[in-house]
């Protein structure tokens, strides 16, 4: 049996209203690095949240490296179809990889409210990374992350693997040469938040999606804030962002997110 890390655990948040909210966290991280988002979330709209973790994840690269995106994806299904069942307006938010995720589940499900994808790797800062694991990733299983970023979120709570499964890796890269395909289908209204100064991300590809999209697009821009947006100081603004995105199509009442 997969033994979960401390703090790698899913979360949910039970509320008292037709709304639930599915978050979905990044790519070799865990529901640790959306939970902060997730409660103010829950707390200013009383809907009920739910933070899965993905399979792999939240344990050891080595399990990872054993899934791929159509599993990911599958849990995500699982969870948006429960919560369709018991909820009248459900959403679904995604950091990173989430994101993706979350447009997928859009492309799938066509009674959802609205879709939200924060700084999804629809295109990559360095995309010689895409180029050279395929090649390598029967050579080397791990390639390890830059130590600085890594250190400084897990000093503010977040669990996430300190190597990336190069496998796995490029199943994330299938995917998103999916999302690319299909995006014109999405029926959902989508937000889309990005760091300007992502790390991991390029920040242009939201132009390009934006401009292919058929569904309402709300764009949202952050200046001087890096990948992991959803921990620490600026997780009160991207809550803040969700918030307004669902109260353009529910009755709640605005409030400031103040800590």
């Amino acid at each position: 049996m997969i033994q979960i890390y401390p703090g790698a655990e899913p979360f949910y948040f039970t509320g008292n209203s037709e709304i639930a909210i599915l978050f979905i966290h990044g790519f070799t991280a865990s529901p640790s690095e959306i939970y902060q988002v997730g409660r103010m979330v829950h707390e200013k709209t009383n809907a009920t949240v739910s933070g899965i973790l993905l399979p792999g994840h939240g344990s050891h690269p080595r399990f990872l490296n054993r899934t791929d995106w159509q599993e990911w994806y599958a849990s995500v299904a699982d969870e948006t179809a429960y919560l369709l069942k018991n909820y009248e307006e459900v959403y679904i938010a995604g950091l990173s990889l989430g994101g993706l995720l979350a447009i997928n589940a859009g492309l799938n499900f066509n009674n959802l409210r609205g879709v939200i994808a924060i700084n999804p790797p629809l295109k990559l800062k360095f995309p010689i990374a895409q180029m050279l694991a395929p090649l390598l990733k029967g050579m080397i299983p791990y390639v390890p992350k830059p130590k600085g970023e890594h250190n400084k979120l897990w000093g503010l709570g977040r669990f996430a693997y300190d190597k990336i499964p190069l496998r796995a890796f490029c199943s994330l890269m299938q995917l998103q040469d999916k999302i690319l395909q299909d995006l014109e289908n999405l029926d959902s209204p989508l937000l889309l938040i990005q760091s300007l100064a992502d790390e991991t991300v390029n920040y242009k590809g939201i132009y390009e999606v934006k401009s292919r999209m058929k569904t309402p697009v709300s764009l949202v821009e952050l200046e001087d804030l890096s990948h992991v947006v959803t921990i620490g100081n600026s997780a009160s603004l991207v809550a803040g962002h969700i918030l307004d995105f669902i109260r353009n199509g529910d009755n709640i009442e605005k409030e400031d997110f103040d800590e």
